[in-house]
């Protein structure tokens, strides 16, 4: 196209995959519409050469739904000369529905990224991880000398760490993923009790350093739970990591666990297993009860429990998948994260109403 038919066009499409340079002719071009079509994989580089207000991106592949928005839009806006009316509203609605189109392709591209980043650094991670887990395991075998009880202790406590390390980068991944913990969840009948006494155990070095006490109050279960074992391992190791981080030196921590009536969500309620886990660090304002529980986020401050955003919406994602609730507790001093699960003859009723309510509908 010459610069003369570029400048008396009223629409011009440039297509960047075929030819990677934008065309001179449509660069010199004042008061077209423009439409640049370009992948996904080299939009981020296109658009940073191109004036955002002149141009339109589709990406491929495209829907005739948004060339059709593109089309209609740039026609609305050359037949309109009065400033307004309801054409006029009309062409303002079809340039806002083009910016919605193209905004989420930018998210769909952003969340795309952020995928293949954690892909590649929970990989690059796991390989350190594997190496120093192993080279624990030749010491505990006694392959490269003999052990006394407290070297072997340590090192047992290292192999730990570093499951819960792996168990960290694979959750990561599985939340990057978009939830993959609520799939993997394997419920069978289990205690809790076991699942506290594990998450002691692992940070157990931590609290002997800071020299907090622990208070440990235990009823026993008065029904049936299923849990993922491995799972809620992981949601009371977290929960008690965060109050041991919180907690300060010479400080305390609480777990209880009792039976209790819960409203688990609004499908399920009634009789479950409760436990309540309080330390004396700072407490949790009303306005971050919520937000600590959130993926990837953080407050900051040195009162921030939700870290790296990371941890707490693990054990969120994990609660969630038994059926069960997880919440914090605002207040000035000391914080409370309490988790509830639901006995097994609440969990099978809640199914075997719901399947009943879908057959009437």
């Amino acid at each position: 196209m010459q610069s003369e038919e570029a400048a008396a066009a009223d629409i011009l499409i440039w297509d960047a995959e075929t030819l990677p340079a934008i065309p001179a002719p449509m660069a010199k071009a004042d008061g077209s519409a423009k439409l640049v079509i370009v992948s996904k994989s080299s939009q981020s580089s296109i658009c940073r050469s191109l004036p955002h207000a002149e141009y339109s991106i589709l990406n491929i592949p495209w829907t005739s739904l948004s060339l059709r928005v593109f089309l209609e839009s740039a026609v609305s806006r050359l037949r309109l000369d009065a400033p307004e009316g309801p054409g006029q509203l009309a062409l303002g609605r079809d340039r806002i529905l083009q910016r919605l189109l193209e905004t989420n392709s930018k998210l769909q591209e952003y969340d795309r990224d952020r995928t293949n980043f954690l892909t590649r650094a929970v990989h690059d991670i796991r390989v350190p991880l594997m190496a120093v887990d192993g080279y624990c395991g030749l010491l505990l075998a006694g392959q490269l000398g003999p052990l006394n009880a407290e070297q072997a202790q340590i090192l047992e406590r290292m192999k730990r760490s570093l499951t819960r390390l792996g168990g960290l980068a694979e959750s990561m991944m599985e939340l990057g993923a978009g939830g993959a913990i609520s799939a993997n969840a394997h419920l069978v009948p289990g205690s809790l009790e076991a699942c506290v006494n594990h998450a002691m155990t692992e940070v157990l070095p931590l609290a002997e350093q800071k020299q907090i006490s622990f208070h440990l109050d235990l009823e026993p279960h008065a029904g049936t739970l299923l849990v993922d074992s491995a799972q809620m391992q992981r949601v009371l190791v977290n929960l008690i990591d965060n109050s041991c981080k919180f907690t300060p030196k010479n400080g305390s921590i609480e777990i209880r666990g009792y039976n209790s009536e819960e409203q688990f969500s609004p499908q399920i309620s009634g009789a479950g297993y409760r436990i309540d886990i309080s330390d004396t660090g700072p407490g949790i304002s009303p306005e971050r009860v919520e937000s600590v529980f959130d993926e990837f986020t953080s407050y900051g401050g040195s009162a921030d429990r939700s870290g790296a955003g990371l941890g707490l919406a693990i054990c969120r994602t994990i609660v969630q998948a038994h059926k069960g609730r997880i919440w914090a507790s605002p207040g000035n001093q000391g914080a409370t994260f309490s988790l509830a699960l639901p006995y097994e003859c609440e969990y099978s009723t809640s199914l075997s109403t719901n399947k009943e309510i879908k057959a009437a509908v």
